[in-house]
């Protein structure tokens, strides 16, 4: 990952629980679409549910990052793993579409099933650290 791509950043920030940061990645008026409830958030609004989402996991990482450019952004497909409280370690597919204007995220569209989360044994997702 690259420090001056804005998912980059703001995954980078998922990590860590950087809210701020990960907000600072995005246009003022950008939008969060979610797959699994068709709702296209304001970053506010989503910043809500990923300080939801940091209360309850212990660590947040991604990996095995496939990414492919488009016209105005890109089409990235990773992994997205956390640990939860328990100690369990989860993780999910997902593919996102990215627009950006002026080095920002415009729209972070996010394709997800969760449902479908993997479960990851010790040394099994191909991301450093996790």
């Amino acid at each position: 990952m690259t420090a001056t791509n804005p998912i980059d950043r703001m995954y980078d920030a998922f990590a860590t629980g950087d809210v701020d940061t990960i907000r600072a990645c995005f246009t003022p008026d950008a939008r969060v679409w979610h797959s699994f409830d068709g709702d296209a958030q304001d970053v506010a609004t989503a910043a809500q549910a990923w300080e939801a989402l940091f209360a309850h996991s212990q660590e947040r990482t991604v990996g095995d990052i496939r990414r492919q450019a488009t016209a105005d952004g890109f089409v990235q497909q990773h992994m997205f793993a956390l640990r939860l409280p328990s100690g369990e370690r989860k993780a999910w597919a997902v593919c996102i579409v990215v627009r950006i204007e002026n080095g920002l995220i415009a729209r972070l569209d996010e394709y997800i099933d969760r449902a479908g989360a993997l479960p990851v044994g010790e040394g099994t997702l191909a991301t450093p650290g996790f």
